[in-house]
């Protein structure tokens, strides 16, 4: 299993997750400088009217003033009314500034996923720590927002401590070492299990990111075919189950850790009321303290233990929070790995531009074998290029690469002979249309998934030109709504659904209306019959007659319209030419053509190469 590398410390410190979060919370919501402190304050101040109370009312009693006695109870009554009432107002209050806070994070944390470069995006170990910084965000009980939760928390329970055992030295100080004791004991076999969780998280997220894409498989529209026709169905319990079981395990461990902290903390109680109770009875038998101070003092004893097992409890969770938030922390400022550009104002692309590959070799992360060699590739300016080869040639390696999701490891790649270092990530992106195997359509408008942006925004006779250009007006005009027809079923009444050969010519149409001098097309026909695919192919040679363009398939109905047809084998460049070319040469792209060609005709009881 592939693991996530050890945080740096200053990710976990819980002082700067704290800082951190409430820096995140002060600059949402200015106002909660103030209500903050005000709660700490009055969370500290009641328990210590819910002490000095009891105390008072026996004091009145020995005194025998009723009146003096019904006087002070209502003014105590009335004074710890107020102040809960006051308590609870700003708690409520903190909450929304918290959950504000945490719905801008996460709106934060989805930008910066969709605009990092891919390569950040799809390896194993980014997947990994993409669920590992997101659990940060997962609820109020879980990294930032569990900061905003028990940080007041942790704080009005160290404040408590040090002003109760400002009272403890007042009656023994055996008293407060025992405490002491059992604060470090709390604190020891805290630590025994942070250091567990620690070393679990990276297990624990590729857990989450296991469970994350059973979900999507188990519940996908798109798979309730096959997995009830291949009877499938009983298959992912079973994986689920396999998943929990290790997220259990892994619980388990953390929270028996926890229960040696109960231990610990049961037996020091044992020995804190033996020495407590012994030390106060005796001094009330020798008249060295009242009723009411032994009322008093006892109400400390129990409120300094409160205190202590809060704090130790709250200072466990902010542990936790800081290991889930130190994950959002790194991933937000990971480097984004994006084209910066020269600076300087860059000439007009001449279109359609050439391209061209300089020594460039490439190896994916968590690899150690490059997929690209010393690759070197000219293609120009106007040329349609086919690449060609068996599965994991390097062909949609070479089209990332082109296209800017991942950059080389060394040798450079030039558009229209300059860098493509040399643009922003913008700028090289406005540059390139891309149609790709999977169709990714949005729950919007047709106009909206065919412009890429909102309605107000898009050119509308545009985007009709280009349906019209790509042969899907028909069968959009007749719809009620036409391109303001939403598409999903499953989320609108109105809504519209389309086959996949439909769905390839709206990519089309995203293509046509972005209007990118490059076009690179990538196994864009993998859904439809070979006679559609060939209508398409044609399709799209007309419509790219201008552009520098790449097509990718393994049906090679594209080669026969192409200028150059390239075979890629092991990552290299093994055959180079026109399809009449290769043909006459009778390597394996030959054969590769033969082999589909006698499928295709179904010429029975000969094969290609006994012809």
């Amino acid at each position: 299993m592939k693991q996530t590398q050890t945080m740096p410390k200053r990710y976990t410190s819980i002082w700067q997750n704290i800082v951190y979060a409430y820096r995140l919370l002060f600059k949402s919501s200015p106002i909660a400088i103030l209500a903050v402190p005000a709660m700490v304050a009055l969370s500290v101040l009641l328990p210590v009217i819910q002490n000095v109370l009891p105390a008072l009312i026996v004091a009145m009693i020995e005194q025998g003033s009723i009146r003096r006695f019904l006087l002070a109870l209502a003014g105590a009554g009335v004074l710890f009314a107020g102040a809960k009432w006051l308590q609870n107002s700003l708690q409520q209050k903190n909450l929304v500034y918290a959950q504000k806070c945490r719905m801008e994070a996460i709106t934060r944390f989805y930008r910066k996923y969709a605009t990092t470069s891919y390569q950040n995006v799809e390896p194993h170990g980014k997947q990994v720590d993409f669920q590992n910084a997101f659990s940060a965000l997962n609820g109020d009980n879980w990294g930032i927002g569990q900061f905003f939760r028990k940080t007041p928390l942790f704080v009005y329970n160290l404040i408590g401590l040090v002003l109760y055992a400002g009272f403890l030295t007042a009656i023994d100080v055996k008293i407060l070492l025992i405490l002491i004791a059992m604060t470090v004991s709390c604190l020891v076999f805290e630590r025994v299990s942070y250091r567990y969780q620690q070393r679990s998280r990276p297990e624990e997220g590729a857990c989450k990111q296991d469970t994350f894409l059973l979900r999507n498989y188990c519940c996908g529209i798109e798979n309730a075919k096959d997995i009830r026709l291949y009877g499938i169905e009983n298959w992912f319990p079973k994986r689920m189950k396999q998943v929990y079981d290790r997220r259990i395990r892994i619980n388990a461990n953390i929270w028996g850790r926890m229960k040696l902290m109960d231990i610990s903390n049961a037996v020091f109680l044992v020995a804190r009321d033996i020495v407590a109770y012994g030390l106060l009875i005796r001094q009330v038998l020798a008249g060295q303290l009242s009723v009411a101070e032994f009322t008093f003092f006892i109400g400390i004893i129990s409120g300094f233990t409160a205190w202590l097992t809060e704090m130790v409890t709250n200072f466990s969770y902010l542990r936790k929070a800081a290991i889930q938030q130190g994950y959002l922390r790194a991933y937000m400022e990971m480097d984004d790995c994006l084209m910066q550009g020269s600076g300087e104002e860059l000439a007009p692309l001449s279109c359609p531009p050439s391209i061209e590959f300089r020594d460039v070799t490439f190896t994916y992360p968590e690899t150690d074998r490059p997929v690209l060699e010393h690759l070197n590739l000219t293609i120009r300016p106007g040329q349609k290029i086919a690449l060609v080869g068996a599965n994991g040639a390097g062909k949609t390696t070479l089209v990332k690469l082109l296209t800017g999701l991942y950059r080389p490891d060394s040798g450079e790649i030039l558009l229209g002979g300059r860098n493509i270092e040399s643009y922003s990530q913008e700028e090289y992106f406005d540059l390139i249309g891309t149609v790709f195997q999977e169709p990714f359509l949005m729950a919007f408008s047709i106009e909206e998934n065919v412009a890429c942006c909102d309605e107000q925004q898009a050119d509308h006779q545009r985007v009709c030109r280009c349906l019209q250009r790509a042969g899907l007006w028909e069968r959009i005009e007749r719809l009620p709504k036409g391109v303001k027809t939403p598409y999903s079923k499953e989320l609108y009444e109105d809504g519209e659904s389309f086959s996949g050969g439909e769905a390839q010519r709206l990519m089309l149409d995203r293509a046509l209306y972005k209007d990118a001098p490059v076009m690179v097309l990538d196994e864009p026909t993998a859904a439809l019959d070979p006679l559609a695919e060939a209508q398409m192919y044609a399709q799209y040679n007309d419509l790219t007659a201008d552009k520098t363009s790449i097509f990718i398939s393994h049906r090679l109905s594209s080669t026969q319209f192409c200028d150059r047809v390239l075979y890629l084998e092991g990552g290299k460049i093994v055959e180079d030419g026109t399809h009449q070319q290769l043909m006459a040469l009778g390597g394996s792209y030959a054969k590769m053509f033969a082999y589909q060609a006698y499928y295709y005709q179904k010429r029975l009881g000969e094969r290609p190469d006994e012809q």
